[in-house]
């Protein structure tokens, strides 16, 4: 009988470790509670590389989360501004160059059928753009009730360097599928996709996602993969993500995958085979890693990728996975937008934010939080307080020029993103001076308070959507300093920065 009781026992004890090494991560219960009662995406995506475009089958099982009774629902269509007839598009006329360098060409994405619970619905495409899929349930949906929603759809791609398209030995297939937009105040978000920023703005869902692709790539996804199959020249990859703002795909030829365990989570670096630095990237990934664990609170999740391809920026977030531009050639900067990046799993991915009309909330903070990496990392030769030097002296010598030549500078922060004069005007408002105003938040609260505000907040919203002011107030409380006017100044634009406001 005691022998019996101890094999039970030990039987447990071997599953129960089971569970833990198959989760990757010692937040796994706090993850599979926040998945709970989300909306759930079941995709199939067979990825034909012949005629470069994406099969795709969607059944998303859609939970009113929202107070009121809803009759339809709205899907955020980003495929649709690489399209040929679309009037607003995902990159300035100056960097048109950089996107399409074999010469411009276009893409976009074709509905082929939506279906209610089976039935055929009543759908259309909607927005200032055509940019949104608009379903009619046929009757009001309940607050916490469900409805299943297929649609059947077809993605081309473009060749090009964006977050949507192809180019040479890579496949980038971000914001590629509908994605349910967000109901607030009365009316679905569907702004179209404005090339400055990162115009999009979505809430956390689960995603089962099925990939069929060719077997000379290598294969890089938000969350993990749990299955893998060969179908003749074909790969079939099943993954699963829990808890998570998006789901993107990149897919890269000649590649060599590395990787290491910190904290619970495997980092994975994918580069190219020829890649001298590999090493020094990683590191890179895995010190940032441990950094935000440390400083801001536990990322939850058992994967992280870091992905180097063509990009005409120099990286770019979604949840577990960042992109790195193969332009980039000096070490600091690699690790730089590294940090920058992974950063953002903290400011964006797990703490959202209307990336439109508040992009300050990931940008400025991500932006800063890279500062802080660099106070603790000394060894890459960039410090603190040069990297704020840099930014006081680069804003005042723009806004003094902009100010001269053309008289019409827009200072304030909380702008939405397309309201800015330029990219430049953008990038300097939110994420230079989003440096510049935390580095003297610093030095009113003092380090240590602001430390804590970071991480009240994080805790306070992670896998939630929050606001400028549910910041200003939970800093407000955290610090016990009454800074609301100290973040109107800074936000709206008055505050001074050397010389400039």
């Amino acid at each position: 009988m005691k022998k019996r009781i101890m094999r039970f026992l030990m039987l447990n004890i071997f599953l129960i470790s089971l569970l833990l090494s198959l989760c990757g991560c010692s937040d796994y219960g706090q993850l599979t509670k926040a998945s709970k009662n989300l909306s759930a995406y079941n995709l199939d995506v067979k990825i034909d590389d012949i005629n470069m475009q994406l099969l795709c089958n969607q059944e998303v099982d859609f939970i009113n989360n929202y107070s009121v009774l809803l009759d339809k629902v709205c899907f955020n269509m980003y495929a649709a501004a690489y399209r040929e007839d679309a009037e607003i598009v995902p990159y300035t006329s100056a960097n048109q160059g950089k996107v399409f360098p074999n010469g411009v060409n276009f893409g976009g994405i074709e509905i082929k059928t939506v279906l209610i619970s089976g039935q055929d619905a009543d759908y259309k495409i909607v927005g200032q753009d055509n940019n949104a899929l608009e379903v009619k349930f046929g009757k009001s949906l309940e607050p916490h009730d469900s409805v299943s929603i297929s649609i059947n759809y077809v993605v081309k791609l473009a060749e090009c360097t964006h977050r949507l398209g192809y180019f040479e030995n890579s496949i980038n297939l971000g914001n590629f599928f509908p994605i349910l937009a967000i109901y607030k105040q009365g009316e679905f978000i569907i702004d179209p996709y404005y090339s400055t920023g990162d115009p999009f703005y979505s809430d956390i869902a689960n995603f089962n996602v099925k990939i069929e692709y060719p077997e000379i790539y290598t294969l890089a996804t938000t969350g993990k993969v749990t299955k893998e199959a060969i179908n003749g020249n074909s790969k079939i990859a099943e993954c699963n993500a829990l808890a998570v703002r998006d789901f993107a795909i990149f897919l890269t030829k000649n590649s060599c995958v590395f990787n290491k365990i910190v904290d619970k989570t495997q980092i994975s670096y994918v580069g190219y085979e020829d890649d001298v630095n590999f090493q020094e990237c990683l590191d890179a990934a895995c010190k940032a890693l441990t950094f935000f664990n440390k400083t801001f609170g536990k990322y939850p999740y058992s994967a992280l990728t870091i992905v180097k391809a063509p990009f005409v920026h120099g990286g770019m977030e979604y949840p577990n996975l960042v992109i790195i531009s193969d332009s980039l050639t000096e070490e600091i900067d690699i690790v730089k937008v590294i940090v920058h990046e992974i950063a953002h799993q903290w400011w964006y991915g797990l703490v959202g934010n209307n990336e439109i009309d508040e992009a300050w909330l990931d940008e400025g903070l991500a932006e800063y939080s890279t500062a802080l990496f660099f106070k603790e990392h000394m060894e890459y030769g960039l410090s603190y307080q040069e990297i704020v030097n840099q930014a006081t002296a680069m804003y005042s010598l723009y806004a003094d020029i902009v100010n001269t030549v053309q008289g019409n500078i827009k200072t304030s922060m909380k702008l939405k993103v397309n309201e800015y004069n330029s990219e430049y005007e953008y990038s300097y408002m939110v994420y230079v001076k989003g440096v510049i105003m935390f580095d003297n938040l610093k030095e009113v609260i003092g380090e240590k308070r602001l430390l804590a505000c970071f991480k009240k907040y994080f805790n306070t919203y992670k896998y939630k959507i929050a606001t400028t002011d549910d910041l200003i107030m939970t800093f407000k409380k955290t610090s016990g300093y009454d800074i609301e006017g100290f973040f109107d100044s800074w936000l709206s634009g008055q505050a001074i920065v050397g010389n400039i406001s």
